[in-house]
This record gives C-alpha cells, structure tokens and sequence, in this order.
C-alpha cells in the first residue's frame, strides 16, 4: 500500500509496518532503523500492542489494522491532498484499547527537531506530523516505558545532533512525553496520541507518581475521530504546507492583522506591561505612543484567579469599565490586553469560599474512620495516601469545610493531626463516620486548581470577557496548571481552544512553558524570560537566547521577553539608556519582539522616560522595515556587544557599535595622607581617536548622602577639563563629548546644567592613561565612579519596507 504525503512517500506491508519513508522526489530513503515499524500502535493495561495484519478499502479509502491480542480492530479514513495526507480513526470493532499512537515515525532527518510544531528537517528536506484536533495529543503516553533509541535529551542544534556521550545543555523546554518531535540515536521520530478518557485510570499527573484520574464525558472521550496530518516538503514550504492544512481539515487559523499569524509581520509586535486603570489608561496610553507600541498590556487586574472578577479599586465599573479603557485606546490606535493565571484558582474566589466547590481538583481521597465534631483537631481516616503527597500546603475538603492540617501519624490508626477547621472562611460544621475528606491539590503561589469540568467555566469566562470589552492580547501564565486535571495534553487543549472559540477576532496570544503540536496552531508566539530580581544584561540571559533557538526550529514568531524598567532602589539603579539600547539591539538582531514591564508610578518617577521611549521607536521602526542587514543582525545578536541608533531622517538611520568601560573607582579611603583626590586609571579605546564622554556618579559612603564632590576634573593625552561645580551624593554628572555636563539625580530627573572650562579632551585610539581628581566633602566622604563610552564608526542603515 502506497500513500502520497506530500512529497513524503509512504509504503505499508500487509502486517500494517511502514517499510519505506521516503523523499518522492529523489527516491532517498529516509526510514530509519533495520525493520519496518508499526503505522498505529495499541496500548492495553500499561503495554504497547502491534497490530497482526493490515488491509485496505480502496472504495473506501479506509486502512483497517486488526490487534489480536487485545481484539480490536481499528479503521482509519484516509484522505490525500496536494501537500499531505490526512488520516483519522472513523471506527473501533471489538474491544477499545486505552490508548492508541500515531507511530512513532522514525527517519534519518536529524539536522532541526521541531518538538512542538512536530516538524524534522535537514535544511534540504521536512517531515512533519500535525493533530488534527484536541483528542490528538503530541507526544507518547506518560505510563508507557520508551522505546529503545529514544535519546534523553538534545542540544537542539540546527547543526546536528551532538555526540551522545555529551555533556551539552539541553535547549530543549520539554519532556519527551509532551513533544510531537524528538530525536534517536540515528534520527528523529514523530509521535502522537489518543486516549480512551471514559475509563477511570491511575498514572503519573504533572509531578505527582500515581494520582487518581477521573473519566469524563463527550465525544472527546474517545479514540474515534482522533486524526493526523502527515507530510514531506522542501524545507522552505514547511509553513506553506501547514497552512494548507489548518485550512484544508478545519484546524484553528488565526489572522493577526489580516496574515496568518505564523506569518504576520504583527505576530512579533512589541508591547508595554503597565497597571493602567479606568483613570489612567490615557497615561498608559500616551507612553505606549511615545514608543510607537500598539498594545498596552494589563499586569495584574484580577481580584482573584477562578470567576477572574476585575479589581474594584482599578476597575469601578467592571467589565464595562474595561470596555471603556479599550475603546479609549483603540480611539489612539492601541489595543489592549491583560494577564491571566489559566486555572490557578485564588484562596479568596468564591469556588473556594465560603463554599468551596465540589469541582475543586482532588489527589485522591478516603472516608472518615469516626465522627468529628466541630473543635476536633484529630480526625481517623482509613486510607493515609492522599494525605502524604507532598504538595505546598495541607488542605482538604469535606462538605462544605476545607481543612488544613499538619501532619498524618506514622502507623495505623491513621489520623490527620493538627487539623485547623473552617480554612479559607469555610464553615466549620461537624462530620459523620463514612463521608468522604479530598486532598486538594494545591500550589506555591498559593492556590487550588478546578477539575476538568470546572475549568470549562473558567474557559468561557475568559472568552466572555474578550468578547464582551473587545481585548486583543493575552498570556496562559501557569497554563501547566491544567495538568493537575489529569488529562494531560488534551485538557490543556482545550482549556485555550474553548477560549479561542468563544473571543471571536483577532487575539495576540501565548502561555507559559506548555506548547502542545495542537495549540502550536492557535498560539501567537511566546514571550519568555523574566526580569525580577537580576540587572537588565543578566536576567534569563542564557534562557533568552535559547529561546530564540526554540523558536527558529519550531517556526514560531522569535520574543526575548520581559524587561523591567526600574526606578532607583537598593539594590539596582534607575534603568539608563545603554540598557534599553542593549536590549533593542538583541531584538533587532533575532528579529524578535519584547515587553516593556513599569508600573505608571515608575514612568511618572523616573526623568529619561521619554528618552528610553524614543529610542525604543526608532529601533523597533528599524526592525520592523527590515533595515539592518542579515551581517549586521548576527553582530546584533552578541550579548556581549552594545550599539546605538540614531535616525537621520525617516527610514534612514545610524548604527553605532559601542564600548562601555567597567566602573573606574576614585575612593579616597584609599589615598595616602597628603594626597590630593585623585585617580590613574589605564584605559584602552577600541574605536577611532574621539572626544570623551562619561557618566559619573557619585555614591554616598555609610549612608551620608550630604557628602559630595567638588571641580571633578579629567585628564588625559596633554589636556584639562575641569567642572566647576558641585555633585552631590547618589547624583550623576554625565558629558556626552561636548563642554556641557548635566547633572541628574538617581532617578534621572535634570538637576542643572554646568559649562566646562575648557573643550573635551581626546580620546586617541588604543591605550592611555585618564587621570581624575575632584575635592571631596563630607565625612565619610564618597566614593567616584566613572564609566567612559565610546563609539565606532557609524553604519547607515536604510529601511526595506515601507514603515
């Protein structure tokens, strides 16, 4: 039996194995491994089943694969197109195995594995595999053992597959479990799945060994109508090819600005993350515009996770308040967007109080062993299990009471020890012998999670809300949470599917580290990378960079993530221009988007907002008109590298490569008696001769912020440049190569303006001596430090596209 993919050529022998994978086109066979594997396989009480013969229906066009052992004997339709091939189950005879798997379909192609999209390739030729609905899940199942010559792990490189023996990191995100790609000890394989979910099953559930899991109800439940796409196309169809699919077999295809996301220019647009509200949102707005961003992005504006009820005190009017806030917007050419925890369920929503709801996701559960009465700390339960999986807290549900409690005896009889009544400001009431008491599954960020039928409630309250204020953009934060219901990949599909379905347009959309092969479709992109708690050059760099390596290999539009812009604190100065511009020029060079994160109290303090604004619009105007070359763009990439853009008129601009110096330090603990205040520091200029420029600061010692400095003076190759002035403690005094200095205070707010009384010394080329000295005032008095910057030659840079 021969099948047509695509250029994917596939045979199948009578015993239902695939003996030939190959390129149509040149005949290069591609099947990896020394005998045929299965099309299908069967799973049956935690074993893998081959089917025992294959036949086909050619007026039908209908693969039917009969397993002996189990008895069943299933059908698949098959469907060919111009670009791929389409197969799904139309029927089970016999008995229904608890699973069946798509594969896995092993080949030689190793040079790029798509683990998400399901795509292979070598740069010359593609495989791919795509689920063609929710029930198809990418991957293998979670209770079956691997099959040998399955790797590990990988390093992602589109330059091959290491050495197994390595000792690389892995730039994978994912388990093997959850990736419809994944590579073999001599290629790659493509994978999915189906389940039987009408049957009540134990089996490992995100992190936990061996949970109970629930069945549900629907079509979904069962294996029938499970379905892939299979495909071979020259590497540079791949997205065309997909595209095809999602259209010709109904999958999601969502537009962004009227092209397929994958595809839009807008998939990659930049964004601005500020807690605006109903009297702010003009402010948000405005800042939004001064960067030329069109989309403003709400942080946080849930009083709790669960009915996603908005702030009071941001939103007094609601829904319709919000409404109001995106009509505003839109009015400015912004659209708005806000963040979400998925099916994180906060301790204070009304499914957990004062009534926790029934649908609350349980770890099991056992029945009390004797009455409790309403100030019993000690309950006997028959069945310890449920109580000693280690979660964040110890909570459970009886009735209408949640329970805390701190510990479980060690021997029979079994009790619950320390047991706190009424948690969460549930009703403490007493219990009889025989009710049942439910471990719920709880979290570190302090929340519960909703089974699978109560999320389908938190799924359409979204999607309301979208459709209702007309919101663009959302991120699935904590979208793993949907694991907790049991139905792995297929629960978090339709979780987002349900969503998708019910906000209409166009919505710029993303989640957390869960990429199912179905959801690759629906999601916009993915905007990883946090900045809490690290310097802008630090935060996440590694995990940065090894995103935009993800997303190459899986076709998804490439973001960098968020980036905070700080006012000063203790720990961390206010953001500088040079850090923005850092971060601009890696996005430029990945072609990658980013966000903004600053609260309106931040913008409102800081005195170079604006500035950081503007240069934030002249590069992503730049990006997005594709000004810089494809050389310039691998230069841009370098982390270690800083740049800097000037606009000479529109779609024309100037690239600067720049050099920052470490800090050079004049402390005067550090002088001999008698010695005036001063330091030699060695400097080395990279670049061409040049005027010097700087940004000083000085930093209060032991908390005497009246200490400061006096005429801080520069010398270097034969020439003075004295400033006749006074800088205080935590204030800067920068000069940008001409006789003016300004002086700003930590916040970046102007304090004045001061001459030089003399013209800027030279910086020559290569390396030289720069002296300072000042007076120093106060007791303890502070310490100096400089940071000298200069500059390359400038690189024109001219847009390609209309901007």
């Amino acid at each position: 039996m021969h099948i047509q993919a695509g250029k994917l050529l596939i045979r199948l022998n009578e015993a239902g194995e695939i003996v030939e994978w190959q390129d149509a086109d040149s005949g290069r066979e591609l099947r990896s491994g020394k005998r045929g594997l299965p099309f299908i396989r069967a799973a049956v009480a935690g074993k893998t089943e081959l089917p025992t013969s294959m036949s086909y229906a050619e007026e039908v066009d209908t693969l039917t694969f009969v397993f002996a052992e189990c008895g069943a004997r299933i059908d698949i339709a098959v469907t060919i197109r111009d670009r791929y091939a389409a197969f799904r189950v139309s029927g089970i005879a016999g008995e229904e195995p608890d699973a069946i798997i798509w594969g896995p379909y092993m080949s030689s192609l190793s040079g790029s594995i798509g683990e998400s999209v399901g795509v292979v390739h070598d740069g010359q030729f593609a495989c791919g595999i795509q689920a063609l609905n929710a029930k198809t899940i990418g991957g293998w199942p979670v209770e079956l053992d691997r099959l040998e010559g399955v790797q590990d792990t990988y390093s992602g490189s589109d330059a091959g597959m290491p050495d197994p023996d390595s000792r690389k990191p892995s730039d994978n995100k994912f388990k093997y479990e959850v990736c419809a790609a994944w590579p073999t000890g001599d290629g790659s394989m493509l994978q999915a799945y189906a389940r039987n979910r009408t049957r009540a099953a134990r089996r490992k559930v995100w992190n936990l060994p061996d949970i109970p899991v629930a069945p549900i109800e629907g079509e979904d439940a069962f294996i029938a109508g499970t379905g892939i796409a299979l495909f071979g196309s020259r590497f540079v169809d791949v997205l065309h090819t997909i595209e095809d699919i999602e259209l010709g077999e109904g999958l999601p295809h969502p537009m962004i600005e009227g092209v397929w996301g994958k595809t839009s220019p807008a998939a990659n647009q930049s964004y601005l993350i500020t807690d605006f509200t109903e009297q702010t949102i003009s402010d948000a707005v405005r800042y939004a515009r001064m960067a030329n961003l069109s989309y403003v992005y709400h942080p946080d504006p849930f009083s709790e996770w669960g009915h996603f009820t908005l702030k009071p005190g941001s939103f007094p009017n609601g829904d319709e308040g919000l409404r109001a806030c995106v009509d505003y917007a839109a009015g400015e050419g912004v659209k708005v967007g806000v963040h979400t925890l998925s099916n994180f369920t906060t301790l204070n929503d009304p499914y957990v109080t004062p009534k926790p709801s029934r649908d609350l996701q349980t770890v099991g559960s056992a029945s009390l062993v004797a009455d409790v009465h309403e100030t019993s700390d000690e309950w006997e339960v028959d069945d310890p299990g449920p109580f000693t999986v280690a979660l964040f807290r110890r909570s459970a549900r009886i009735g209408d009471e949640i329970i805390e409690y701190a510990g479980v005896s060690e021997s029979a009889p079994w009790k619950l020890l320390g047991v706190k009544r009424g948690a969460n400001g549930t009703m403490v009431s007493a219990h009889q012998a025989g009710l049942a008491i439910e471990r719920l599954w709880d979290h570190p960020y302090d929340v519960f999670f909703p089974n699978h039928q109560l999320q389908d409630r938190y799924s359409d309250r979204i999607a309301g809300l979208f459709a209702k204020t007309g919101l663009k953009q959302i991120s699935f934060d904590g979208l793993e949470g949907v694991y907790a219901t049991g139905q792995d990949g297929y629960g978090v599909n339709r979780f987002v599917q349900r969503c998708h379905e019910g906000w209409g347009d166009e919505v710029i959309n993303d989640a957390s580290i869960v990429v199912p092969n179905y959801l690759w479709h629906i999601f916009t992109r993915f905007n990883w990378g946090e900045p809490w708690g690290a310097a802008t050059r630090e935060g996440q760099l590694e995990w940065r960079l090894s995103n935009q390596r993800y997303f190459q290999r899986n076709f998804i539009p490439p973001m960098l993530g968020w980036f905070l812009i700080r006012a000063h604190s203790e720990r961390f100065q206010a953001t500088q221009l040079d850090e923005i511009e850092w971060v601009l020029s890696k996005a430029a060079g990945f072609g990658a988007g980013f966000a903004l994160v600053a609260d309106l109290a931040v913008w409102k303090r800081i005195g170079n907002g604006e500035a950081l604004l503007r240069a934030v619009r002249e590069w992503e105007l730049a990006r997005h008109a594709n000004a810089f070359t494809q050389e310039q763009r691998e230069r841009l990439q370098d982390p270690r590298g800083d740049w800097h853009l000037e606009a000479v008129s529109e779609g024309t601009w100037k690239l600067y490569p720049v050099h920052y110096s470490q800090p050079l330090e004049c402390d005067p603990q550090e002088l001999q008696p008698g010695q005036p205040g001063g330091a030699d520091w060695a400097y080395f200029n990279p670049y061409d001769s040049q005027s010097l420029a700087f940004c000083l600061r000085v930093n209060a010692s032991y908390g005497n912020d009246d200490a400061s400095i006096l005429r801080p003076t520069f010398y270097t190759n034969g020439a003075y440049m004295t400033f006749d002035t006074e800088v205080g403690a935590n204030q800067y005094l920068v000069c940008d190569g001409d006789r003016t200095g300004r002086i700003y205070d930590l916040n970046w707010n102007l304090l004045s303006e001061v001459r030089a009384d003399a013209d800027v010394p030279t910086l020559r080329g290569g390396g030289q001596t720069l002296s300072f000295s000042c007076k120093f005032t106060g007791d303890p008095k502070p310490v100096v430090s400089v940071r000298v910057s200069v500059k390359g030659r400038a690189e024109l840079v001219q847009a390609k596209v209309t901007t």
